[in-house]
């Protein structure tokens, strides 16, 4: 049946529940004929102020994940958005792969991830040997990163 609103595309997109960000701004940028259908990986709204807090950040959002994969999956959206970042650097570009592999076999769709999104731009310029990042995360986190971005080249 074809969806009177999104009719070009409908995406679900999963986030953090504690995240107030993303749903406001992918609606804000959301072109005629696209809908978005949000799902929320529920977490408790622990703070995070060191690297231990940050790895249970991580634990959380694992343990329920793939429920808010399953959530949203069932208005059957054409396309799956991580609509988080900190996930899908962990582990290096390996844990990206990875992940990527794990969620689309949940989802039965694509998904898009943030850390495609910066190997697509680095692959706009590949004479680029050395960048800085600035990331919300805590140390832990920021390895991470640092790692992905090393196997990346």
């Amino acid at each position: 049946m074809v969806d009177s609103l999104g009719y070009r595309m409908k995406f679900g997109v999963i986030a953090p529940s504690t995240n107030t960000s993303v749903q406001p701004e992918f609606d804000s940028m959301r072109p005629v004929g696209v809908t978005n259908h949000f799902s929320r990986i529920t977490i408790p709204d622990d703070p995070v102020h060191s690297d231990a807090d940050f790895d249970q950040l991580i634990a959380n959002i694992r343990l329920t994940m793939m429920d808010a994969i399953d959530s949203v999956m069932s208005c059957s959206p054409g396309h799956l958005v991580m609509g988080m970042s900190a996930e899908t650097f962990w582990d290096g570009k390996q844990g990206s792969i990875d992940l990527q592999r794990r969620v689309e076999e949940r989802a039965g769709v694509k998904v898009t991830m943030g850390s495609d999104a910066c190997q697509a731009a680095l692959s706009q310029y590949p004479k680029v040997k050395r960048l800085a990042v600035v990331t919300p995360y805590m140390p832990v986190g920021d390895n991470q990163v640092r790692r992905f971005f090393a196997d990346c080249g």
